[in-house]
């Protein structure tokens, strides 16, 4: 059987993804992902292969691979490899993804796949960084027996994750400071209300805060920065891999660090599944008449 959409790998939003494309009539299988919330309708695979073969687009994870050999999954499955999705891949087919690399898109070149990157939308970026900030501050409020309101919060990093994170903290009436490399983004939080600093300045001032929230996907806390923390103060990292953190220096100074990846995942499946399904059909331009014929 032919299908519209094979989706694999992945978290909760690659199951809410399914589920939409499903009950837009969509004909869709799926391999690698969770089977609970799953609508029944939805074929399940035998084998990556068999998933692959049939559909005319695939969609992967978000973060399509940590490390260009496994297909990123919540499943603990030797069965998600990338190698053998490259190699059942046809010319005509569509690969999705997210932070898909560069050897994975010149495989696909060579193949006459065509790829789609949703972490070069800007549209799903922001709205992942929306669903990033939302899980961000969540899990603050798990970690720790206190308000957010009138807490004084550190953003590292002014991108689409700063930004967004910061707003929504200072709408929870917390006292927001972001942490910036250039100019133009400290003046860009200064504009929106916020005090700013710059890296060289984290050392002097980190003592003072009760939440770290990093964004920035490079080792920017070290031994000096962690040792001068306030024993109470807590770091929510949730850049991509490996974090902000040093994780060594961190242990040493039983420092309460947590690095939070996939946040949307975990706290807004459904919303960013449904959003990812939204765009994959827009891309493909297939309409719901179109589907199952």
């Amino acid at each position: 059987m032919q299908y519209d959409f094979a989706v694999i790998g992945g978290d909760r939003r690659q199951v809410y993804l399914a589920n939409e494309l499903k009950n837009r009539r969509y004909r869709v299988i799926v391999y690698g992902i969770r089977e609970k919330d799953l609508d029944p309708g939805c074929r399940r695979g035998e084998s990556l292969q068999e998933a692959v073969s049939g559909a005319d687009s695939i969609i992967g994870p978000v973060v399509f691979s940590k490390d260009e050999k496994k297909i990123t999954s919540d499943l603990e499955n030797g069965g998600l490899w990338v190698k053998e999705l490259m190699d059942e891949l046809r010319p005509g087919q569509s690969l999705f993804g997210g932070c898909i690399s560069d050897k994975i898109r010149k495989v696909c070149r060579e193949k006459g796949v065509e790829v789609y990157d949703f972490m070069k939308m800007d549209d799903v970026a922001i709205y992942n960084a929306i669903a990033t900030a939302e899980g961000a501050i969540v899990k603050a409020m798990e970690l720790k027996p206190v308000n957010l309101h009138g807490s004084r919060c550190l953003v590292l990093g002014y991108g689409r994750c700063g930004k967004v994170l910061a707003q929504k903290l200072k709408g929870m009436d917390a006292e927001v400071s972001v942490c910036a490399r250039s100019d133009r983004a400290r003046s860009e939080s200064e504009a929106m209300g916020f005090s700013s600093m710059d890296f060289g300045e984290l050392s002097r001032h980190i003592l003072r805060f009760d939440y770290i929230f990093n964004t920035v996907p490079a080792v920017v806390l070290k031994y000096p920065e962690l040792k001068r923390l306030s024993r109470d103060a807590c770091i929510i990292d949730i850049a991509s891999a490996p974090g902000g953190v040093d994780q060594e220096a961190a242990g040493k100074l039983q420092v309460q660090s947590y690095l939070c990846p996939s946040l949307p995942g975990i706290y807004a499946p459904k919303s960013s599944g449904i959003r990812l399904a939204e765009k994959v059909i827009k891309l493909k331009g297939k309409t719901e008449y179109e589907a199952g014929k």
